[in-house]
């Protein structure tokens, strides 16, 4: 079913944030399904820009990273055999790691593919994702009508729910931006203060893992931590830890909660309880789009129960 059920997700997630702009380029007299190709068309060629200078980057700087998190390693190795640390477990830790690499390594496309079980079910994946999402574009205002119809309600009730479902999820996702954005100078500084190297790789890495809720700065903190290992020794490492935990602990929880629970006027702990509730059910897709998802559902319940629908059912 996730072959399936994700790739619908994507696309209308994706079709709900850019459907504006094939609204406005058909009130400028485009036909649409012309404004869908063009904006299809940006869309992907977004994603590839983006893709390839996030790759590109790293690829650039692969030999450096490769070289700093093995010097990084050694030194955690020297500092906590100092404890007594058997050495038999850090090379358990080690082995365990090196084999989690790989998978790490893949970035945005392992984190797609993960979903699906097979190479030929990820391109079927896309195929849906690209279709669906056509028509999502290009047959938005037929589905409002068609919304409204099946409730009974007014046309215009069905553009509203439309709307307010585009704007929970352009808000979350705005949110979590800024969320990121604010949490990445708390790591930048003590970076640039002790002079740690591939400081641009670590806040791109630090600012998309933030993504993923709860526990994706995480993935980026502690790659941090490992290049400061190598570059500055325990106390280095130790200092940007502590910024990371700081970022990632109550600051992060504090900021996102706040952006997303104000903006989308959801509870903190609603927040909380879904995010983790989607990420045990359906994994790091589902903990991405459980809160906007969840907010778009409980609009839609309000604005149906204003519209007396519920009540209908009632006396009926």
């Amino acid at each position: 079913m996730s072959g399936i059920i994700v790739p619908l997700l994507v696309a209308v997630v994706i079709g709900i944030v850019f459907r504006p702009l094939v609204d406005m380029l058909e009130r400028r007299h485009v036909q649409r399904n012309t404004g869908t190709v063009l904006t299809m068309f940006l869309i992907f060629l977004g994603a590839a820009i983006l893709f390839l200078i996030l790759v590109r980057g790293f690829i650039d700087q692969g030999a450096e990273i490769v070289s700093q998190l093995n010097a990084g390693w050694s030194s955690l190795q020297a500092w906590l055999l100092q404890f007594e640390v058997e050495k038999e477990t850090l090379e358990s830790i080690s082995a365990t790691a090196h084999n989690a690499l790989p998978a790490l390594g893949q970035g945005i496309i392992g984190l797609l593919s993960s979903t699906f079980s097979s190479a030929a079910a990820f391109l079927i994946g896309a195929y849906f994702s690209v279709f669906i999402l056509f028509f999502i574009l290009r047959d938005g205002p037929e589905m409002e009508v068609w919304l409204a119809r099946q409730f009974n309600l007014k046309p215009e009730t069905g553009t509203a729910i439309v709307a307010d479902t585009s704007r929970s999820i352009r808000l979350y996702f705005r949110g979590t931006a800024i969320t990121a954005a604010i949490t990445a100078v708390v790591v930048l500084v003590p970076l640039v203060i002790l002079k740690v190297p591939l400081v641009g790789s670590i806040l791109v890495l630090y600012f998309f893992t933030s993504f993923i809720p709860y526990i994706g700065a995480f993935i980026g903190g502690a790659f941090a931590v490992i290049i400061a290992f190598g570059s500055g020794g325990a106390q280095t490492a130790l200092i940007v830890a502590a910024a990371v935990t700081i970022s990632n602990g109550a600051l992060q929880n504090a900021i996102n909660s706040w952006v997303l629970g104000t903006t989308l006027e959801l509870h903190p702990l609603v927040v909380f309880l879904v995010t983790i509730a989607a990420g045990i059910v359906g994994g790091i897709m589902a903990m991405i789009l459980a809160v906007p998802l969840t907010a778009v559902v409980v609009q839609t319940v309000h604005r149906l129960r204003e519209e007396g629908v519920f009540a209908e059912d009632r006396k009926s």
